[in-house]
């Protein structure tokens, strides 16, 4: 669920399993401070518990998972940097998460593909979070360019065999692939490389429908094709910065 700034600040205090964490100003307030510097543009999703409390009529809201993207300038070719924050109060082990990367400024899509653009840290109740990983992060030269140049040169053919043998690889690659940093395992929903081979090879209205009469798949249409997916997914916010690099080992990058 996609919120404002203002209400975001609104979030109470909670106990998750006699635990218990901080108001979530406490938590996004530094990020919103340090990121504030280089821009006015951030991006805030989150998702709201199961159960919510009401004092009168005014609703007693906390949220266990929050999401939020600082986007810069662009980088390169139509996308933008991005520096994100987000963390997970009722996961199994609750972590905070900083990242960079870039979003695609047609469909908004986040693009990782560097595992060292990503801090993960577990989240101890009533302990603030580390954001000196942000300064690391922004010191570190950008890959993203030489990736998206990668992207758009790479090629496959549009014939039927070439097709079969690429859909074969990405089936069997997010059925045995999983990104782990000791934080639980992530993986990609084993439906994403059909609902992918759907966006780019039947369903002519998709963005990144690639007709018959083209010759070649190039991975760029690809890539986006299942960071599109990711996108999509609302359901799992806390997740789509490993889910993103995950995609570069199953796409084999």
């Amino acid at each position: 669920m996609k919120i404002s700034i203002e209400d975001l600040l609104k979030g109470k205090a909670t106990i998750i399993k006699d635990r218990e964490y901080l108001p979530t100003r406490s938590y996004v307030e530094p990020f919103l401070e340090r990121m504030s510097k280089f821009t006015d543009d951030f991006r805030v999703e989150v998702r709201l518990p199961d159960q919510i409390t009401k004092l009168d009529s005014t609703e007693d809201i906390t949220y266990n998972r929050v999401w939020i993207q600082a986007v810069m300038n662009e980088v390169y070719d139509n996308h933008d940097e991005v520096i994100g924050f987000l963390y997970g109060l009722d996961a199994r082990k609750p972590v905070a998460k900083i990242y960079r990367g870039a979003l695609n400024c047609a469909c908004t899509n986040l693009c990782i593909f560097n595992p060292s653009f990503l801090n993960v840290q577990e989240l101890e109740p009533n302990t603030a979070i580390d954001y000196k990983p942000i300064n690391t992060l922004m010191e570190q030269t950008n890959d993203i360019k030489v990736w998206l140049d990668k992207l758009s040169s790479t090629f496959f053919g549009r014939d039927k065999e070439s097709i079969q043998r690429e859909l074969g690889r990405w089936v069997y690659n997010s059925m045995t692939r999983s990104y782990d940093e000791g934080y639980g395992k992530v993986s990609l929903a084993d439906s994403s490389p059909k609902t992918a081979f759907k966006k780019l090879f039947i369903d002519a209205k998709s963005p990144y429908y690639i007709s018959e009469d083209i010759d070649q798949v190039d991975m760029f249409t690809v890539y986006n094709a299942f960071t599109q997916i990711i996108t999509d997914d609302n359901k799992d916010i806390v997740n789509k910065a490993e889910k993103t690099l995950l995609l570069k080992n199953i796409l084999e990058l």
